[in-house]
Order: C-alpha cells, then sequence, then structure tokens
C-alpha cells in the first residue's frame, strides 16, 4: 500500500527553500530535503519532520487499464478507493489543484497526510506530503506553501 511506504525518516531539514526539477515539474521544497527513492514514486524527498513525493500519471495509462478518469475529481476519487484511503476524505478545491487531507496509522504510528493532485496537459500529478500526526497542525501550512509552490516547465 502508498500509505506504507511514507514512513519518515530523520535528515536534516532546513528552512530556506530550494527549487526541485523532476520530470517537468518544479516545486520548492525546504533546502534540508534529500532527495530518495521509493518504489512507484516519480521523485521523493525526506527531511526530519516531513516527506514530500510526486506520482506522475499519463491519462493515455488509465485508460489502457480501464479506468476511467474523466475529471481530475474522478482521478482524486479513484485514488482514494484504490489505496483504501481511511476515513472517506473530502475532496477540496483550491486554484491549481484539487486536494484531501486524511489520517493512518503505519506500523503503530499516527501520520497526517496532505494529498495535492495536479491536471496537467496529459498527465495528472499527485503529491503527497506526510509528517507525524502530532505535528500536522503546525506543518499544514508549510505543506499548501510547497503545493502552492508548484509549476511544469515545457518538456
Amino acid at each position: 500500500m502508498l500509505i506504507a511506504m511514507m514512513l519518515l525518516t530523520i535528515t536534516s531539514c532546513g528552512t530556506a527553500s530550494k527549487e526541485v526539477h523532476e520530470s517537468g515539474m518544479v516545486i520548492k521544497l525546504p533546502k534540508g530535503f534529500q532527495r530518495s527513492t521509493m518504489e512507484n514514486a516519480t521523485w521523493y524527498y525526506q527531511g526530519s519532520d516531513a516527506v514530500a513525493m510526486g506520482i506522475r500519471t499519463y491519462k493515455t495509462d488509465l485508460e489502457k487499464e480501464g479506468l476511467e478518469s474523466d475529471s481530475v475529481q474522478d482521478y482524486a476519487a479513484a485514488y482514494i478507493k484504490a489505496n483504501s484511503v481511511p476515513g472517506d476524505p473530502e475532496i477540496q478545491t483550491s486554484d491549481k489543484y484539487i486536494y484531501f487531507e486524511y489520517n493512518a496509522k503505519v506500523s503503530g504510528i499516527d501520520y497526517s497526510y496532505l494529498t495535492c493532485i495536479y491536471d496537467h496537459d496529459d498527465t495528472y500529478w499527485l503529491v503527497n506530503f506526510a509528517c507525524y500526526k502530532q505535528a500536522y497542525q503546525e506543518s499544514r501550512s508549510d505543506f499548501f506553501k510547497w503545493a502552492d509552490s508548484v509549476e511544469f516547465e515545457n518538456e
């Protein structure tokens, strides 16, 4: 399950930001975040108290798999169902993306997540931010700031 792969690890996290260019997406993350790898993620960065990851999905791949996704809302609902996201999260809309928030217990530890989904040309980009549940309210505004910083390059 994707949630289980979002376990936090300890690395240094700074307050200044850096632009991260990954597969045509640009996002501003704290300088202390370090690139790592995660199965099925297009990119994955770890900080001392949070993680950020992006998954690019081509719309044609969804069609080939027989998944109906006529809108970014459909894609979000399919993602929630396919990954058994707990708590039946409500899908919200912002200017640049849709998002939902949820909590999940992984290996006995409570985590909180902000999942943002962008509809860009022939792809959907899912960007997940996660931290320990007790730190979520403090981290939430940073997660939204990072999500708002996303831009797309011409590939």
